[in-house]
């Protein structure tokens, strides 16, 4: 047999068809695909996970949004800095607590989460490639089992949170952190927070 025939093959490795792997690949990929198809609209899956969960639920504060979203509340702070600063989002007083912001789209905003939506059914089919559309149903109510069983969030990608990710429930064997051991921050939606500069509705 010709050593370049040997030297081009792959051999399958031990993990190739394990289910942890298979879907860390594929998800992965998709992950990849999905930041590329917003980069050239200047937004990342983060910053459109905020955005698509305010267009869902009217408007949250920024401590809803990071308890919603599992990302820090300093991280959450500066990130609607950013997609206020984008024009697509808006600081407004809540009226239920002067010390805590809601948090609301502009128009601007609401456009660009319809425009990024209309995407996702072209990536679904890029993605779900050489499935029938009865497989491609299967294979989504099945990971919605997974992702239920495993505490996630529906609609809400751990990868969002970046560095400080929703908490989720520990494997089996594993001890539960304690809670004094999480980190702590104080933002405008804390009252002990320096009070920021107050942006009119």
């Amino acid at each position: 047999m010709p050593i370049l025939s040997l030297v081009s093959e792959h051999p399958q490795t031990p993990y190739a068809g394990s289910l942890s792997f298979l879907v860390s690949q594929v998800g992965a990929l998709s992950a990849q695909i999905f930041a590329e198809r917003l980069a050239p609209l200047g937004v990342s899956p983060r910053a459109f996970g905020v955005l698509s969960n305010l267009d869902s639920t009217g408007g949250q504060t920024q401590q809803q949004l990071a308890d919603t979203l599992g990302i820090h509340r300093n991280n959450m702070v500066g990130l609607i800095d950013e997609l206020e600063a984008a024009g697509w989002v808006r600081r407004h007083r809540s009226p239920r607590d002067r010390r805590a912001f809601d948090i609301r789209l502009t128009r601007a905003g609401a456009a660009l989460v319809s425009r990024i939506s209309a995407l996702i059914p072209g990536l679904d089919r890029e993605v779900g490639q050489g499935l029938t559309d009865t497989e491609q149903r299967t294979v989504v109510t099945l990971l919605q089992q997974m992702a239920s069983t495993l505490g996630l969030h529906p609609g809400i990608h751990p990868g969002m949170a970046g560095p400080a990710r929703a908490a989720r429930p520990p494997a089996p064997g594993r001890p539960t952190p304690h809670p004094a051991t999480a980190p702590t921050a104080r933002t405008d939606d804390d009252p002990a927070a320096a009070p920021r500069e107050e942006i009119p509705p």
